[in-house]
C-alpha cells in the first residue's frame, strides 16, 4: 500500500483517463465547510495562494488505498430534495452543531453518481466502489469534534438512489418537498442548475429529446420535477425513506428527524438549532421570513397548471406516505418520545391498564391510536426481543 496520506485535503473535482476516473484534491487543513454549499467552500479555497500554486491529481487507486487507511466518517444520513423546499435550512441546523460533518450537494459526488455516462463499461458494484472511496475522503474529521456525517444530495441525484443504497445499503435517508406552486415559482425567478435543459443527461424517462428541444422552459422544469418527485415517492414506499414535507420544519429537525437519524439531542443542541432555524439558510445574516404568501401571489395560471398536471399526483402520493408513517402508532411513538413522562404513568402496569392509558394519552394528544394498532406494535416489539435473545 501507498504510505501517501491525504490528512487535510480535500477531493473537488473527477478528471477522466478515457473510461477511468482520477480525482483532483486540494488542501483544506482544519477548515470546516462553513458555506450553506459545498461548492462554495471550494471557490473561495481554491482561490488561497497555496492552492492557486498546489494541487495535484491521484488515480482512484489513490482514493482506495485512503479509503482502508483512513475510513473517514460513516454517514448518518442523507437528505434528498425536491429543490426550494427547505432542504439547504435542514442542512444548516445540523452544521449549526460542531459533531456534524455536513456536505451540501458536493459536485464531485454528483458526478462520481453519474459515472456510467463517461464510463459505461464499469460494472454497478464498482461503481459503488468508487463512491464509497470518495464518500470517505470528503467525510475525513476536520476540527477534531465531528462525530457524524450527513450529505445533501442534488436533486437529480434521487436518480441514482439504488448505487447509493447498494454503497450505503444501511443510511437512514430523507426526501424534503413543498407544495408544487411554490416550487415552481422559486424556480421561476432563479431556476435551480439541473432544471437546465441537458443537465439531466439521458435520465429523463418518457421524455424523447426531440420533445426537450421543442418544450416550453417551464414545462419542461414541472415535468423534471415531477419526475423527481415521482422516484422518490417510489423508492419512499419501497425503501423506507422518511417524507419531510416544507411546513413540517424547523420543528420536525429536532423531533421525528432527529430520531429518523438516530440523533440523541442535549437540550444545548436543540437550542442551538433553534437559533440557526431563525435565520435564511442561504444568507446565514439574514432573519428568515416566510415566502409562502408571496409566491402564491407571483404563481401565474400556466405555472399552476403545469405545477398541477406533473407535479401534484406526486406531492399528493409524498403527502400520503407521510400521513401514513406520522399516523396511528409511529406517530405516538414520536409524541412518547418528547413527552417522557408518560413513561412513569405506564411503566408497571398490567396489559389491560397499559392499552387503556395509552389510548386515552393518545386521544389527548389528537393522535388517532387504534387499539389495534398498539396490540400490534407490542407483539411486533416481543417478537423482535425474541429474536435478539436467540
Amino acid at each position: 500500500m501507498s504510505a501517501l496520506r491525504f490528512d487535510g485535503w480535500v477531493p473537488f473535482r473527477l478528471y477522466w483517463q478515457e473510461s477511468e476516473p482520477g480525482v483532483e484534491w486540494l488542501y483544506m487543513g482544519s477548515h470546516p465547510f462553513g458555506d450553506p454549499f459545498f461548492e462554495t467552500t471550494i471557490y473561495f479555497e481554491i482561490q488561497t495562494p497555496f492552492n492557486s500554486l498546489i494541487r495535484f491529481r491521484t488515480p482512484l487507486a489513490a482514493l482506495a488505498e485512503w479509503h482502508a487507511a483512513s475510513p473517514g466518517l460513516e454517514p448518518a444520513g442523507f437528505i434528498f430534495h425536491l429543490s426550494r423546499s427547505g432542504s439547504t435550512l435542514i442542512t444548516r441546523m445540523l452544521a449549526a452543531l460542531p459533531r456534524n460533518l455536513v456536505l451540501s450537494e458536493p459536485g464531485v459526488l454528483d458526478r462520481m453518481l453519474r459515472s456510467h455516462e463517461r464510463a459505461p463499461q464499469a460494472s454497478v458494484e464498482q461503481r459503488a466502489d468508487w463512491v464509497r472511496w470518495l464518500v470517505s475522503a470528503l467525510g475525513q474529521p476536520r476540527t477534531g469534534l465531528e462525530q457524524c456525517l450527513f450529505i445533501k444530495f442534488d436533486p437529480r441525484n434521487v436518480l441514482d438512489f439504488p448505487l447509493l443504497r447498494l454503497a450505503f445499503p444501511h443510511v437512514p435517508w430523507i426526501f424534503v418537498y413543498r407544495d408544487p406552486v411554490e416550487v415552481m415559482v422559486s424556480n421561476a425567478r432563479s431556476s435551480a442548475r439541473f432544471l437546465a435543459k441537458g443537465m439531466m443527461g439521458p435520465d429523463l424517462p418518457g421524455l424523447e429529446p426531440r420533445l426537450v428541444e421543442d418544450m416550453d422552459d417551464q414545462e419542461y422544469s414541472a415535468r423534471v420535477l415531477g419526475m423527481v418527485a415521482q422516484t422518490a415517492a417510489r423508492y419512499i414506499e419501497s425503501a423506507q425513506g422518511m417524507p419531510v414535507e416544507y411546513r413540517q420544519l424547523p420543528a420536525i429537525v429536532w423531533g421525528d428527524l432527529a430520531r429518523h437519524f438516530g440523533i440523541q439531542l442535549t437540550a444545548e443542541e436543540i437550542e442551538r438549532l433553534q437559533q440557526a432555524a431563525a435565520f435564511d439558510a442561504k444568507e446565514p445574516n439574514r432573519r428568515f421570513e416566510s415566502d409562502t404568501a408571496a409566491k402564491n401571489r407571483e404563481a401565474t395560471e400556466p405555472m399552476r397548471r403545469m405545477a398541477g398536471e406533473w407535479i401534484a399526483p406526486h406531492y399528493r402520493k409524498l403527502e400520503e406516505l407521510r400521513r401514513a408513517r406520522s399516523g396511528g402508532f409511529p406517530a405516538f411513538r414520536g409524541w412518547l418520545l418528547d413527552n417522557p413522562q408518560l413513561f412513569d404513568r405506564l411503566r408497571g402496569l398490567d396489559r389491560e391498564s397499559f392499552l387503556q392509558t395509552a389510548l386515552q394519552a393518545a386521544s389527548q394528544a389528537g393522535i388517532a391510536l387504534e387499539r389495534g394498532d398498539l396490540e400490534s406494535a407490542i407483539a411486533e416489539a416481543r417478537a423482535e426481543l425474541a429474536r435478539r435473545l436467540v
